[in-house]
Formats: C-alpha cells, sequence, structure tokens
C-alpha cells in the first residue's frame, strides 16, 4: 500500500511540474510579445507622423522631379534621397501596423491559457507534504536511501522536464524558418515574374499612374516579404522560450530596409530589378543557413533529450525497485 501510494505521489509531482515548466514558457512568450508591441509601438509613433502607406506615396510626383535632378545631376539628388527615405519608412510602417495587430491577439490568444494551469503550484505542495509524512512511517535507513534517489530522479526530471519543452520549442521555430526561406523563394518568384513582365518599365511609361504595390507582382513579392517577417518573429518567439541552447536569429528589420532601398533604386534609376533579385537571392542564402543551423541544434537536443529520457526511466525502476526490495518497512 506505502508503495503504491509513494509512487503515485511521485508520478503527480511530475505532472504538475509539466505543466508549471509550459505555464514558465507561455509567461516567457507573453513578455517577449509585450515587448516586442511596445518597440513596434513606439516605432510607430516616432515614424508615423505625416508618412502614409505605401500605396498611397506620390509616386506620379517624385518621378517628375527626380527625372529633372536627373537632367542636371549626374547622381541623385535632394528629392531622390527625400523620396526614397519616405518610401523606405513607409514600407516599414506598413508591416509594423500589420505587426501590431497580430502582436496584441496573440498576447489575447496566449494569456487565455494560464486558467488551464491555476492551482498547479499549490497542487505539488499539498503533495509534497503528503509525501514527507508518507516517508516519516518508513524506517530511518531506508528513508535516506529513497530520499537520495528521489532527490536524483528530481533533479533529472527537472531536466528532462526542461529539455522536452525545449524540444517542443524549437521544432516550432524550425518550422517557421523553414516557411521563412519559402516566402522569400516565393518573392523572389515574383520579382522574377515582374521582370519578365515588365511591370516596372510599363509603369514608368505610364508615368506612374496606377499602383504598383496593388495586384502586381511587386506587391505580392512586397507581401511574400512581409510574410517571411512574420515567420521570423514566429520563429524567435518560440526561441525565446528554449533555455538549454544558444541559438539566436539575425533582425529581420534590416533585411526589410535593404529590400525596399534596392526596390526603389530598381524603380527611380534603372528601372530594371537587378538590385532587388539579387538582395532576395543574399537573403535566402542567409536564411537557408540560419535553418540549417536551427536544424543542427534541434538534432542535438533530441539527442540530448533521448539519453535523459533513458536516464529519467533508469532512476524511475530504481526507485520502485528500491521499495518493493526493502519492502519499505514501517518505523
Amino acid at each position: 500500500m506505502m508503495i503504491r501510494k509513494l509512487d503515485k505521489i511521485e508520478k503527480e509531482m511530475g505532472y504538475c511540474e509539466i505543466k508549471l515548466e509550459k505555464e514558465r514558457r507561455l509567461r516567457r512568450q507573453v513578455d517577449y510579445l509585450r515587448a516586442e508591441l511596445a518597440v513596434l509601438g513606439d516605432f510607430e509613433r516616432a515614424q508615423s507622423s505625416g508618412t502614409t502607406s505605401l500605396h498611397e506615396l506620390p509616386f506620379a510626383e517624385w518621378g517628375r522631379h527626380i527625372t529633372l535632378e536627373r537632367e542636371v545631376r549626374s547622381r541623385p539628388g535632394p528629392t531622390y534621397g527625400r523620396a526614397k527615405q519616405q518610401f523606405i519608412v513607409a514600407g516599414v510602417l506598413d508591416m509594423v501596423r500589420q505587426e501590431k495587430d497580430l502582436l496584441e491577439r496573440e498576447i489575447r490568444e496566449t494569456e487565455s491559457k494560464f486558467d488551464s494551469f491555476a492551482g498547479f503550484e499549490e497542487k505539488r505542495e499539498v503533495l509534497e507534504q503528503e509525501k514527507k509524512a508518507a516517508l516519516s512511517r518508513v524506517s530511518p535507513q531506508i528513508v535516506s536511501k529513497l530520499r537520495h534517489l528521489s532527490d536524483e530522479f528530481k533533479k533529472t526530471e527537472e531536466h528532462w522536464n526542461s529539455l522536452t519543452e525545449d524540444a517542443i520549442h524549437l521544432d516550432e521555430a524550425v518550422f517557421f524558418l523553414t516557411r521563412h526561406v519559402d516566402y522569400y523563394k516565393s518573392a523572389r518568384s515574383f520579382v522574377v515574374a515582374a521582370k519578365g513582365s515588365f511591370d516596372i518599365e510599363n509603369w514608368i511609361e505610364d508615368r506612374y499612374v496606377g499602383n504598383l504595390f496593388r495586384h502586381s507582382n511587386i506587391g505580392r513579392a512586397k507581401e511574400m516579404v512581409d510574410g517571411a517577417h512574420r515567420n521570423l518573429k514566429l520563429a524567435q518567439k518560440e526561441l525565446v522560450c528554449v533555455v538549454n541552447r544558444g541559438f539566436a536569429i539575425d533582425p529581420y528589420e534590416p533585411r526589410l530596409v535593404r529590400f525596399l532601398e534596392a526596390l526603389f533604386d530598381d524603380i527611380f534609376l534603372d528601372g530594371r530589378l537587378e538590385r532587388t533579385i539579387a538582395v532576395v537571392e543574399d537573403t535566402i542564402e542567409a536564411s537557408e543557413r540560419c535553418l540549417g543551423e536551427g536544424q543542427r541544434c534541434r538534432d542535438d537536443l533530441h539527442e540530448e533529450l533521448e539519453r535523459t529520457e533513458q536516464e529519467r526511466d533508469d532512476l524511475f525502476q530504481r526507485l520502485g525497485g528500491e521499495r518493493r526490495g526493502n519492502r519499505v518497512p514501517m518505523s
């Protein structure tokens, strides 16, 4: 009877630890999401004054002034510089506004999960008292052995618990990193299609009439770049929960700025998309390297998890065998 009771207490305490570890990881995610939301909010407030969305910018006006500047200058002039800066800020802000809405929703959804973890801290404390009470009825010689094994098992159990949660989050991070690469490959396809269909040339010839960023290959390419950013952020949200491995990814914002810089130069300098394609190709290469590092980190983690799981099983059997072998005599 005492053996079954102690086994039952150990298993219930283990279940409590699993739930509490999950809750700790979720709170890490919420802290990250709130910090990210605050940064994006600060950026929007600092930059949005007088800045419109990308598809509402005065491209026709810019085109006329930049053309006049190029007729009298060998290098791009001040109008070009101001317009380029406004173009980049507008492109980033479009992404930031979408990101803020998504972050607010994710915070609400994540926080709604906390109710399912209520009471496990108190339950674990009750079980700890029950365990002490049960052991107080066992002979001191056996208690010493059981406590030594129990402490060893608890340490291994906590490590196994932590590695298990790491594996879950790292698997998710690799999934989003894979999608990040896929989105950029889609962006490349749309940019190449735009180059082949002369989207930029036709737009310039029509004196920038209409919107290049709506219902066009260029617009779809920008959407894919934003989608790649979104998946990189989702990967980061998972990586902040990984505590037993050090794996970091480069920030996304510089990549988005490089894409917008190249796109603006391609539109208003050459009417081609060579710079944009080069930036996208370079980003794909860097993203694939990052994905490969993430996959290796994940595989290494899973190997350690398997070893720890075997140690955990062995200790649990020893713990049960020690109790059975000594029949847990009462004091």
